[in-house]
């Protein structure tokens, strides 16, 4: 049970704090408002939970030891991460409209898999939190539950922060001005993949 209440504590940490999916999840909510990004919070949380799963079954090993995938996916994760801060400052991400539709749940879960904070949220609840005294498959199921499970509120929190943030804020100068901290603070996040 401890361990369970430590995996809900890091959890909760990995998903709430600022990276990829959250920006996003922000901008989201802003340009469509909540409801619309229902789909994108819960393909954000089936992927996180592909992702555990995948970790679990050996992927997360091969990921960090074969150089050529893991710079692959830097690459990759790096490039899109840059094309959706473009897209962000480019289009005024608050102002309704701009961008024809919210991510889905198959995009939002595709995602994932360049994630780079997601995987290290995935790695680190699979190796540090799943228990060893139930068989692994169950334990890894168990993780790959609650990290979805936990993926959903906080998702939600973000999303619903960038529908508030769009309904408080009046003018085209002050959406631009926050479409573009908002494009700032995504492309800052490839720095992470790279560190």
């Amino acid at each position: 049970m401890d361990a369970w209440i430590a995996l809900l504590g890091f959890a909760f940490v990995s998903c709430v704090t600022p990276g990829p999916n959250n920006i996003l999840l922000g901008v989201t909510g802003a340009e469509f408002g909540f409801w619309r990004a229902s789909r994108h919070i819960l393909g954000t949380a089936l992927g996180i939970g592909a992702m555990a799963l995948s970790v679990a079954a050996g992927l997360g090993v091969l990921v960090t030891q074969v150089p050529e995938i893991e710079l692959a996916m830097k690459v990759a994760g790096s490039a899109y991460l840059l094309y959706l801060a473009f897209r962000i400052a480019g289009a005024g991400a608050l102002e309704r409209g701009h961008v024809a539709r919210p991510l889905g749940v198959l995009q939002a879960a595709a995602f994932q898999a360049i994630n780079p904070k997601g995987w290290i949220f995935a790695l680190g609840a699979i190796t540090t939190f799943r228990p060893t005294d139930i068989p692994f498959v169950a334990g890894s199921i168990l993780v790959a539950l609650t990290m979805m499970v936990v993926v959903i509120p906080t998702a939600a929190l973000w999303a619903a922060g960038g529908g508030l943030l769009n309904l408080l804020l009046s003018g085209g100068r002050t959406h631009r001005a926050v479409s573009m901290v908002l494009a700032g603070l995504l492309a800052a996040t490839v720095a992470f993949v790279w560190v």
